[in-house]
């Protein structure tokens, strides 16, 4: 079976690593990339101090990455560290983040050559995979080479689950070579070991997520910077995808018959789609601006389309929609904007924060709709309602600080793997 998925690999890789060279060819700092898919990570320096490999697949799980080596490097601040990322967006959010001691590179195709080329550049004394990132090939290879293998803020969705069961005993075999499975939930925790994980190396150290700061600016100084306005109400419409855009659109123009000064700000999920939302836009007569150009005082519409602005933007919000979750996608992060202390629309899809979205509707801080028609009628509840929608925003920030926690347990879990320095 690991000769098969490796034989598949190989030749999706013939077409994935020209792709993303021509992709990223106008970036001198990601274009690099293809290289390192080859197995040419950077080479960690040659200290007495720990190396720690650590890979997230995109901009959500950099950003808890980044959260969770604040952590370790706070306690040991000699570790050098390799952040790998799946994409493109995802190594630009890290290098622009500029953490300290950390080299930024993309996953190396998940070939056993290819990756014992990366494990001897880096030679990492532990490798962390946030969240659900189970490559057989790099787990294996650090296994065979002593390099303890932890899952860290680990979470394996209900509508997932079904797809890795048809994996069989060779998922279980890749899973075998893990040393510490840190899981989200009790849920998350039953799944993994259900599909092989050994029961006494997992535990549940919690959800990370509920460990994301609130912004440190005020709504009005977050609203100056993007150029929104200072009084007028602002509808924020994070993560979308496709399909969703329209949906927004159609809300944001029937509530401004009742309240014409509504502003609409449109951050949709993938780099590559925010040219398409801009044409989107215009194809429907509607002026924008766009956050790269740097937005503007009198905008109706502001596309954010820049990474790293999303959380903040959650926070100019008078009310938020949180997009993947009227379409099959499980739903995108519903945390930032209630640590945000905003109230939080999303769709009937939240496969991805099943437990959080649970919590936020039993606090009355969140609000789901079963389908595309009902984002009109509640997001115009709440727009009529100041009161209704500040206690339920008071009610989302005292939960998600009620939760807080995780980064701090699974750091000290992780840093029981990381030798002492070398003397």
């Amino acid at each position: 079976m690991l000769f098969i998925y490796s034989f598949l690999v190989l030749l999706a890789s013939l077409a994935l690593v020209p792709l993303t060279f021509i992709l990223d060819f106008n970036d001198p700092r990601i274009r690099q990339g293809w290289k390192e898919r080859l197995g040419l990570v950077p080479r960690l320096p040659d200290s007495a101090a720990p190396r720690l490999w650590v890979h997230a697949v995109s901009v959500g799980e950099v950003q808890l990455a980044r959260q969770l080596l604040a952590e370790i490097l706070a306690r040991r601040p000699e570790v050098e560290v390799l952040l790998s990322s799946t994409t493109s967006a995802g190594r630009r959010f890290a290098l622009e983040a500029k953490l300290p001691k950390t080299k930024v590179c993309a996953l190396p195709l998940d070939l056993s050559f290819l990756i014992r080329r990366a494990l001897r550049r880096a030679r990492p004394n532990l490798l962390i995979l946030m969240e659900t990132e189970i490559w057989p090939n790099l787990i294996r290879q650090c296994s065979a080479q002593g390099i303890p293998v932890v899952m860290a803020n680990g979470r394996i969705s209900s509508r997932s689950f079904p797809r890795y069961r048809l994996l069989g005993a060779f998922l279980g075999r890749t899973l075998a070579s893990v040393h510490r499975f840190l899981m989200q939930s009790e849920s998350d925790a039953g799944r993994i070991r259900d599909l092989g994980a050994p029961a006494d190396r997992t535990e549940v150290t919690g959800n990370l997520k509920w460990d994301l700061p609130a912004p440190e600016q005020s709504a009005a100084s977050v609203r100056r910077e993007l150029g929104l306005p200072q009084d007028a109400p602002v509808f924020v419409a994070g993560s979308t995808f496709e399909g969703e855009e329209s949906v927004v659109l159609d809300a944001w123009a029937a509530m401004r018959r009742e309240f014409p000064s509504l502003c609409l700000v449109l951050a949709p999920r993938h780099p590559r789609r925010f040219q398409r939302v801009s044409e989107l836009l215009a194809g429907r007569g509607i002026s924008h601006a766009r956050r790269s150009q740097g937005g503007g005082a009198t905008c109706e519409i502001l596309l954010l389309d820049t990474l790293g602005d999303l959380r903040r933007a959650y926070a100019a919000g008078t009310l938020c929609f949180v997009g993947g979750s009227l379409v099959s996608r499980g739903g995108q992060n519903l945390l930032e904007p209630a640590a945000a202390g905003r109230p939080v629309l999303f769709g009937p899809r939240t496969e991805n924060f099943a437990d959080a979205s649970r919590a936020l509707v039993d606090a009355g801080a969140g609000f789901r709709i079963d389908s595309a028609s009902a984002l009109l009628p509640a997001a115009t509840r709440l727009l009529r309602d100041p009161a209704s929608r500040e206690e339920a925003g008071r009610r989302g920030s005292a939960l998600v600080a009620a939760n807080r926690g995780a980064t701090l347990r699974t750091a000290e879990k992780i840093l029981a793997y990381l030798p002492a320095s070398r003397t």
